[in-house]
């Protein structure tokens, strides 16, 4: 049956909205999405005090049960610095329509268990070009130093909306450190990626745990409802109504022995993408 059928050309037609609707997915929401459930022995309930060592966790996120991105995340996290890398590509469905592939650094210090970013440093193939954006922090606000190309089709994003931001793996660690402290998730963060900037709210709700994607057991974990949407750096001449209105969902944590809280399963509701689930496939503990 070919393309050219009416209901395999429609499935197509389907399967390639549905890819560039995943690539809609703002960067932001990408720290939503490092979750999964953690094997038996890989994690405890009861963790001793954070150790200066690095995590490396692998995911995969599925919508409709479909894989659709692979992740791997790095995180260093120590008394007084933080390291934080990501790379993301594309899988399955999305890989047949895009070849993304995108790679992030943050750098920055801890003081006083505030988050002070240095650099933040993110290239790769996306949206059909390839892409590099560098944020330097000066005076704690961050300033585009490259970007290319240039977004030339997208609004300025306002001084006082920019100023106030933080890139999003600086983020991670900032919300990681407040688990960390306080046992809770709550706060708000204003998330700025070099193009665009999006606020979110994460309110702690209990205690629990979701089964796995493809299993019935259940792991034990705090729950973190959070919401968020775009404020500024919107397409120009695009009205973007469902961007501009809230969208979230749950993200849990449990606590990684040697290392702290982890944040091990996510699902995310977006007016453009819908419902992801994200399923951890690996979690490993190196030397710092």
């Amino acid at each position: 049956m070919s393309d050219n059928h009416p209901r395999t050309g429609s499935l197509c037609l389907r399967n390639r909205m549905a890819a560039r609707r995943l690539l809609l997915l703002p960067a932001c929401c990408l720290f939503f999405l490092t979750g999964g459930s953690v094997h038996a022995e890989e994690a405890s309930q009861v963790s001793s005090s954070p150790a200066n060592a690095a995590i490396h966790i692998k995911y995969t996120i599925y919508t409709h049960w479909l894989p659709v991105m692979k992740l791997e995340t790095s995180f260093l996290l120590e008394q007084t610095r933080y390291n934080v890398a990501m790379q993301a590509r594309a899988e399955g469905l999305l890989s047949i329509f895009t070849r993304l592939r995108i790679q992030s650094v943050a750098t920055g210090t801890i003081r006083d268990n505030a988050v002070l970013p240095t650099r933040y440093d993110s290239q790769g193939l996306s949206r059909s070009a390839q892409r590099h954006v560098v944020l330097d922090y000066q005076q704690g606000q961050p300033v585009v130093t490259l970007q290319e190309p240039k977004e030339t089709d997208r609004e300025p994003v306002p001084d006082e909306l920019r100023q106030h931001g933080m890139d999003i793996l600086s983020t991670m660690a900032k919300v990681i450190l407040t688990v960390r402290k306080t046992g809770h998730c709550d706060g708000a963060y204003d998330v700025f990626d070099g193009i665009r900037v999006s606020h979110f709210t994460l309110k702690t709700t209990g205690q629990d745990m979701k089964p796995d994607v493809f299993q019935d057991r259940k792991v034990p974990a705090m729950r973190c409802e959070f919401s968020g949407y775009q404020t500024a750096g919107f397409i120009k001449g695009h009205q973007a109504k469902a961007l501009r209105e809230p969208h979230g969902g749950t993200v849990w944590f449990i606590n990684v022995d040697g290392y702290g809280p982890v944040p091990v399963r996510t699902e995310i509701d977006h007016p453009k993408v819908g419902h992801l689930t994200v399923k951890l496939d690996k979690l490993e503990k190196g030397a710092g």
